[in-house]
């Protein structure tokens, strides 16, 4: 064989060898990102219809599975199911009040977002969870209370410590999310204020019954981006506790800003606590938390509740985005509010 039958016989096997090379390459390129996709946490975001949980769940199935994970709604109807599914979300059964569906939709999952019905109940239901999460190798809780000063004897808000209490003694990460006011609160529907049957539907009526008092505000959706935020960098926000109040305004205030932005006259109708307090009964509501609301509206509405009114500036730094501000939230919510 002669030189130049060997040199390009050379020149061959190096190019073999460097399209095996690459080729090997590729092939460890995409079992990594096999192993990545599947190595990403699942999440399970329990109240998932809530007003936090369905912004929550719409935010982390909006990103690929690569970002934030395998996404769980839990959910106690197949009604609810099938309306998850539509939306391409995963779901899985899970009823507080059944504690055997607890640990079963906790297989497998990695974090956890609980918010609980806001009844006494939430004690036995989140202890149930909690006792659940740890025994199935949760690695993290984000659980969405209320803001309330430390010393607080409102039971209610009292509530929300125990439960906080709970999860940091049980040894898995946590952070607490402890928004005050909703904004949705004033938009009827499901609210407290449409148990009185008024809404901002009404001739541009809005119900209250906080007096003249300013009080802290926080949209649901800034509070889900706040938990999505969390879920995807549990070990950057652990520990932390947080408070989520982004304007203190007064209901009043707040009719004022409706009329401007929207261009349609609102006007505050202020209620008491106690036509609160007989409406709610009334209507069904379980009567310890009645009266634990009963009292906290007529202790915003005297203005004595230390910090009622205060402001943190913390929904950018965790989010990456501005905090909704009343004018915001009228623009988003136009369709509610119009009449």
């Amino acid at each position: 064989m002669n030189a130049r039958n060997k040199c390009c016989e050379t020149q061959l096997l190096f190019q073999s060898l460097v399209l095996d090379y690459y080729e090997i390459l590729d092939e460890r390129d995409e079992e990594k990102h096999t192993m990545d996709v599947n190595d990403r946490p699942t999440v399970l975001v329990i109240g998932a219809t809530s007003s936090i949980g369905k912004f929550l769940v719409r935010e982390l199935a909006a990103q690929p599975r690569s970002q934030n994970g395998r996404v769980l709604a839990a959910v106690r109807s197949e009604q609810k199911a099938e309306s998850f599914r539509k939306q391409g979300i995963e779901t899985v059964h899970l009823d507080l009040n059944q504690t055997e569906t607890i640990a079963s939709a906790l297989q497998g999952v990695d974090r956890v977002f609980l918010v609980t019905g806001y009844t006494v109940d939430m004690l036995p239901q989140s202890k149930a969870v909690i006792d659940a999460a740890k025994k199935m190798g949760v690695q993290h809780i984000v659980h969405a209370g209320a803001w309330a000063p430390a010393d607080t004897d409102l039971p209610h808000f009292g509530w929300h410590q125990y439960v906080e209490s709970y999860i940091e003694r049980s040894g898995i990460g946590y952070t607490h999310l402890q928004p005050n006011m909703f904004m949705q609160n004033l938009l009827g529907g499901n609210s407290l204020w449409e148990s009185l049957g008024g809404s901002s539907k009404e001739n541009g009526a809005i119900h209250f019954f906080l007096e003249d008092a300013r009080i802290g505000w926080i949209a649901a959706e800034d509070i889900a981006s706040v938990a999505a935020a969390v879920l995807r960098e549990p070990a950057k926000h652990d520990g932390k506790a947080y408070v989520l109040s982004a304007e203190a305004r007064s209901v009043p205030e707040i009719a004022e800003v409706l009329t401007e932005v929207l261009g349609k006259p609102f006007h505050s109708v202020p209620n008491s606590p106690d036509e609160f307090l007989a409406a709610v009964l009334k209507g069904g509501m379980e009567p310890t938390y009645a009266h634990c609301a009963h009292e906290t509206l007529k202790r915003f509405g005297r203005g004595a509740i230390p910090g009622q009114a205060d402001v943190y500036n913390n929904i950018e730094a965790l989010t990456g985005k501005k905090a909704m501000l009343w004018r915001d939230f009228a623009v988003k919510h136009r369709g509610e509010f119009l009449y």
